[in-house]
Parts: C-alpha cells; structure tokens; sequence
C-alpha cells in the first residue's frame, strides 16, 4: 500500500465521525432518488408490461346503442390497427348483511377468451361459460373487500332487472386498474365492484342482442390520434355517440399518470438540497484538514510526491465518503421503495407489481453522490497541490484580531466576556457561519415543506368534504329521473331536505383547444353544494354562462368573459357557444358548472335529475339506506362520511409515511451540518479552550463557548428556514398538483414549530457529543501541540 493510501485510511478512522456525518447527507440524496426513480420505473415497467400484455385500448367511445357491425367500419378507419365492441352497465347488487346499495359496473367479456383488448387476467377461477348467462367474473379487490369466492351467488339487477350471478373467478383488467364509482374521487371496493359477464348474458340482460354501447381501439405506429377521433365520432355520431377520447382522458390511466408525475417531481425538488449541502460540508472539512496538515503536505512534497499526487490524495478522501454514503443510500433506498410500492399496490390493481430496480438508477445515484463530493473537494485539492513545501512546513499566519463592528454591538448588548468570545468567532469566519446557518435553514425547510402536506391535506379534506360538500349522501339513479323522484325521496322518515343536481358530459372548445369534461348544475337555492375556492371562500354561481375550474380554464387558455363552444356528449349531441362568466380556483377535479336553466339551454331537454343530494337524521341511516335500497330506480348511495373517512386514510397513510421518511432525510442535513460545524469548531479552538481552563474557567464555563456558538447559529438558521420552508412548500405543492388534485397551501403554526423543535433537538444532541470531549480535553497535549 502506497504511503499516501496508507494515510487516507488513518485520516479516514481518525475522522470517522466527521465522515459519517457528511455521507449521511449524501446518502439521504442516494436515497431519494432511488426511491422515487426506482419506484418511478416499477410503476411504469408494470404499467407498460401490463398494458402490452394486455393489449390496453389507445382510444375509448362510448354510445346509446350501435350495432355489432358497426365495429368492421370503425377497424377500416386509417390508422386504427384494431377495434372491439362490448356492452357496459351499471347494476346494483345486494350482498348479505348489508343495508347500503352496492353498485357495479358489468362489462361484456367473450366466453371463449377471445377477446383482443383490455385483456381480462384470472387470478383464480376461470371465464364465463357459454350459454351460462348466471356466471361472472368479479374484480379481485372487490371480492378481497366483501370476502366474495368463486361458487359464491350475489342478487344483481340490471337494467331494471332482478338476477342471480354465480361468481366463477377473479380477475383484473388494464382499464380497471384505479376503478371509481360513479360521482366519487376515490375507490371504495366494498360499495363499487367491476364484474366481467359473458357477451351473451350481457346481450340478453340489456336487450342488446347483437348490439354494443362500448368501443376500443389500438392505433397504428404514427397515426394521428386526433385525427382517428375525428373520423370515430363522425360514424358514431347517428348511435348517440358520447365522443371518443384518448387514453390521457382515461379515468384509470389519468390517475397513475398522475402518480407518476408525483414521483417524477419528488426527484427533481429534493436530491439537489442534499447535494447542495453535502458539497459545502466537503469542501469546509476539507479545507480545515489541508490547513492543519500544511507540515505533512511540506514534507510530502520535499518526499519527492507531485501536486497530483497530493490533489489527488485529498479527492480520495472525498470520494471515499461518497462511496459509503452510496451504500448507505441504496440500501435504504431499496427499503423504502419496497414500503413504497407497496402501499401503491394497495390502491392501483396490478396482476403484479415489484420493486425492481435498473443498474441505470444505482449508476445515476452514484454519479450524483460522486460529483457532490468532487465538487466540494475541488477547491481544497487544488489549494494543497499549490503549496511549496517550504510555505507549507511554516505555520499559518495567526488571525488578526481588531476591534470593530461586531465587538462594539457586542458591548452596547451588554454581552459578557464568553458572548463577546462567541460572537467574534462567528465573525471571523464569515462564510463557514454562513454555510452552517444555511444548512440548517435547509434542513428546517425541506422539513417544514413536508409537514406542511399534513396541514394541506387536512384542509383540503374541510374545504372539500366539510363545506363543498354538506349532504348526508349522494343518490344516483339507474337513469335520468323526473322530479317525482325528489318528492318519494323526500317523503322518506329521517330525510330532511332533498336536492337535485344533474352532470352531463360535455366538450369545450376554445379556438384550436378542446377539453372533454362536464358541467355539473345544482339548483339556485341549494345549500347542500357549495363551490369553495383555494383560499377557502364560497364562489357564487353565476345566474348566466359557465363557471369554469382554473385548471380548466388554464388547458382551454380562456378568461373571464371569453367565450367558447359547448358540445353536448350523448343526448341531443347539441352544440351552442357560452360565455365564461367566471374563473374558480379549486381543489378537485377541472370541471365547469351552470345553473340550471343554462343547462336546460345546453341540453334543450326537460332537464331530468341525474342525481339528489339528501340531509338526513344521522340516528335514522340504518332505516334510511334500506329504504334506499328497495326503490328500483337508485343504483347507489355515496354516503359522505364514509368517503370522508377513506379519503383521509389514503392521504395519510401515503403522506405519513414519505413525512417519516423526510423527517429522517432533514435531521440527517441537520446532524451533519452541526456535528461538521461543532467537530471544527473545536479543532480550531482547543488551543484556546485549554488556555481558558488553566487561567481558571471551569470546565462547563469552556463548554459554554462552543456549544454557545452552535446554538447561535442554529437560532440565526431558523428565520430563513422559515422562508425557505415556505417557497418550498409551495415549489412542490405547485409540482406535486394535478389535474385530478390539488392541495392549497394552508400550513399551520404547528408546522413551523414542529420544524424548528425536530432542528432543534437534532443540533442540540449533536452538539452534545462534541462538547463531551470539551469536558475530558487533556490540556497538556493541546497546549504543547503545534497548529
């Protein structure tokens, strides 16, 4: 082993603390981004693979009812590679020992598995048999939900029919992969279940006999999606066509899209706060190593070893810490990647989905952890390889104090002798003060920014849940009703108010922009919907034109006072130009709303009810819902409450974890930081430090002074880690949102406070260690030792 190799691993164990306190930092940065690309690629290599293997529809239409023919017209179309029809339908079905309607949506499956997109994959069972209209397959989650097993029979009716079903299997589908019911923004398995029936029983059940209301499409490489969409809708136009979309409009693929966007933006916002601060933290080290090894670089240099040499002794030394803090990263990457994609796997239903990673995601890593430290170590190298040996076996010139601005301050303050000793060293190292308060600002910032999804979230859930939203429950309709059916709901004991509200799908356009959405309309004296915005206000309904969601409106490019061109999708296809009377920046969805007369106008129908909203006694649910239950034209009931409650779990089992795992991330920039400032601290002040014990200070009178200058500068980091935390929290909410989610910017006092105590304790522990050793300082050898 070469002597100057021989000198890294001892420099290495005699600053091992030193080194593990920067790796940390370095391998939060490897951690992350493992975890987020690594689940990044999990996600998207089993969403590929799975919509490859079975063959996911690029193009979706839906219509009243079109023939089985329709389908060869539709497969001629240039570019479209393949086509298949089917028939959906809603159902309701009754399961034992439930009260509350259980919808299901029943799509059409072919009994001899010879169906070529949207696949069906059986976990356990088999298909339909032909000629068994009785049998159907049941979405795995579903039957996970309501402990449902093939051979088991639930009670269906179907279009306004009353059945039997024989489950036979379980199964998924690409297009099922993130199911919602009708109405609601998130999943509820136990009140929402997909069944496959065969093509036959489904034919016989909706009197469809050779007929589909569903279509799917595969595109041929380089075919112009817009353009197959176009000529789809002018064929299906004459059958009630609702408008073909796109697999982004996809409700399914929409929502992972959007998760995938989510992880794409966690690596981009936080590695490179890591990074930043692990190569400050190199570079301080290293330069206050190379200062106290000036003798050794000397004599080294008179040994015969060149600049390079030397330059590159002290790059290793860097380069070793990046190396350990690569494993450390890794490996708690991997684990957290793994608890990751679990709980991903709770939500999104995959035949599989493991957390594989590509050595691309370690090579990246390692790059990233490599080229922080050589950063930071660049300066340091290149400072020891100019020293000549003769001006490098001399001492450093000894600092030069003199009385100024920060002396003066200090005496006006009535600052004591120690206060005085604390404050000039801060001042005599400017920038090493300043990249200490700047780590800690950033350790307090990234961790306020995360905290803050707590409070965000939390008001998200009130605004949304709690004032948009004041109904006991939601109650959809197999079909449109007339108002009779708010008189009968009203008459129900324990209902107190009834509302209607109606949602018809619709495409905006605005010059060379369209937009598939829908307008949803409620009554002019309802007050069980309300619209809120961001900032939490209720936004008034405009008595004339559309109110558009800013998300909406932002994709469309319009203003208030534009006007643009509805095009009803179903129905009477109608087509008017309305203007857009106003914006509202909103937490949900990218919808548009109207009141009802503008809607009759939209639709020139009678405006049947397409849904009511019911107040009602909590203390009557139990009876409500079973009444609910027996009426034959309700296909479901959201009860609020309920969908509350999921709501909240899946925000914070999905944010209270990554919270824990940033929790870990911001006290390791903080440990670091201060433990690096703390340990040079005391090297550079030992000599003094011992001085002041023999004239006569005690021991924690010593301590005092360094722990003194640790915790100014952590008390000075924490009003610019309040800053940063705020333009961070709202960097990543502004990233993280989507147009399905979007979560305001309501964080708490607590949140700054949490921040600062979990800063706080991790500088004081760290501190604590270093001021073990001010305790057992020999003063003999620190004051015969030569800096």
């Amino acid at each position: 082993m070469r002597a100057l190799d021989l000198k890294l691993f001892r420099d290495l164990w005699r600053m091992r603390g030193q080194v593990v306190a920067i790796a940390l930092v370095l391998s939060a940065a490897t951690a992350t981004y493992v975890l987020s690309v690594g689940v990044h690629q999990s996600l998207v290599a089993t969403r590929d693979a799975y919509y490859a293997r079975n063959h996911f529809a690029d193009v979706f239409a839906g219509m009243t009812r079109a023939p089985r023919s329709i389908v060869a017209r539709v497969a001629e179309v240039p570019g479209v590679r393949r086509a298949q029809g089917g028939i959906v339908q809603y159902a309701r079905l009754e399961l034992p020992l439930r009260t509350e309607p259980i919808r299901a949506l029943v799509s059409s499956v072919d009994e001899m598995g010879r169906d070529h997109l949207n696949a069906l994959t059986l976990s356990e069972g088999r298909l339909p048999r032909p000629d068994h209209p009785e049998d159907v397959v049941v979405d795995e989650a579903f039957a996970k939900a309501n402990a449902l097993h093939p051979g088991d029979t639930i009670a269906a009716q179907i279009y306004g029919r009353q059945q039997i079903l024989r489950i036979v299997g379980t199964g998924l589908a690409p297009n099922y992969i993130y199911a919602l019911p009708p109405g609601d923004i998130i999943p509820d398995e136990r009140r929402f279940g997909i069944l496959w029936m065969g093509r036959k029983g489904l034919e016989a059940a909706t009197d469809r006999r050779e007929a589909i209301n569903t279509l799917s499409l595969t595109l041929e490489h380089g075919a112009s999606e817009a353009e197959v969409i176009r000529k789809v809708d002018t064929i299906l136009e004459p059958y009630g066509g609702t408008g073909a979309y796109g697999r982004k409009d996809h409700l399914s693929h929409a929502f992972l899209d959007s998760e995938l966007q989510q992880l794409s933006a966690m690596t981009r916002v936080i590695p490179p706060i890591f990074l930043l601060v692990a190569t400050f933290l190199v570079y301080i080290v290293l330069g206050r190593m190379i200062r106290t090894e000036r003798g050794q670089i000397g004599l080294i240099k008179a040994f015969g070893y060149s600049n390079r040499d030397i330059g590159w002794h002290y790059l290793k030394f860097a380069l070793a810490i990046a190396v350990l803090a690569i494993a450390i990263g890794s490996v708690a990457g991997i684990w957290m990647g793994r608890s990751m994609t679990a709980l991903y796997a709770e939500y999104y239903h995959f035949p599989f989905l493991d957390y594989r990673l590509s050595p691309g995601v370690f090579v990246g890593a390692s790059l990233l952890s490599v080229g922080a430290a050589a950063l930071g170590a660049i300066g340091g190298a290149r400072s020891a390889g100019r020293l000549s040996p003769a001006v490098a076996m001399l001492p450093p010139p000894p600092p030069i104090y003199r009385a100024g601005a920060v002396e003066r301050l200090g005496r006006w303050a009535g600052l004591t002798t120690i206060g005085e000793m604390i404050v000039r060293h801060v001042a005599r190292w400017p920038l090493r003060s300043a990249i200490t308060v700047i780590g800690v600002s950033l350790s307090m910032g990234l961790l306020f920014a995360t905290v803050q999804f707590i409070d965000s979230s939390h008001a998200m859930l009130d605004q949304f849940f709690g004032r948009a939203q004041r109904q006991s429950f939601t109650v959809t309709f197999t079909e449109a009703q007339n108002e009779d059916v708010i008189h009968a709901l009203g008459q129900i004991p324990g209902v107190m108010r009834v509302e209607a509200t109606r949602t018809i799908p619709v495409k905006l356009r605005f010059g060379n922009r369209s937009e598939r959405t829908a307008i949803e309309s409620v009554e002019p004296d309802a007050i069980l919907s309300a619209r809120i915005d961001m900032d939490g206000q209720q936004v008034e309904m405009p008595p004339a034109g559309l109110m558009l969601s800013r998300q909406l409106a932002k994709e469309l490019g319009v203003q208030a006072g534009d006007r643009i061109e509805v095009e009803q999708l179903g129905g009477r296809r109608t087509r008017t130009v309305q203007p857009v009377a106003r914006i509202v920046n909103e937490i949900v969805g990218a919808r548009a709303y109207a009141e009802n007369s503008t809607l009759r106008r939209i639709t020139r129908d009678a405006a049947p009810i397409g849904a009511a909203l019911l107040k009602t006694d909590p203390a009557a649910r139990d009876d409500i819902l079973a009444r609910l239950r027996d009426m034959p034209v309700v296909l479901g009931v959201t009860e609020r409450d309920a969908a509350f409650t999921r709501f909240s779990q899946m925000i914070e089992q999905n944010i209270l974890t990554m919270i824990g795992f940033y929790v870990a991330f911001a006290s390791a920039i903080a440990v670091g930081v201060v433990y690096n400032s703390a340990r040079i601290l005391f090297s550079e002040r030992a000599h003094e430090l011992a001085t002041l014990r023999v004239l006569g200070y005690q021991s924690g009178e010593v301590g005092i002074i360094l722990l003194g200058e640790i915790a100014l500068l952590v008390v000075l980091a924490l009003p610019p880690g309040c800053l940063l935390g705020y333009g961070m929290a709202k960097l990543m909410l502004a990233m993280f949102s989507s147009d399905l989610f979007r979560l305001p910017f309501a964080a708490s006092r607590a949140s700054y406070g949490l921040a600062a105590i979990v800063v706080l304790i991790a500088g004081i522990a760290t501190a604590l260690v270093v001021a073990r050793r001010v305790m057992r300082l020999d003063m003999v050898r620190v004051l015969k030792a030569r800096d």
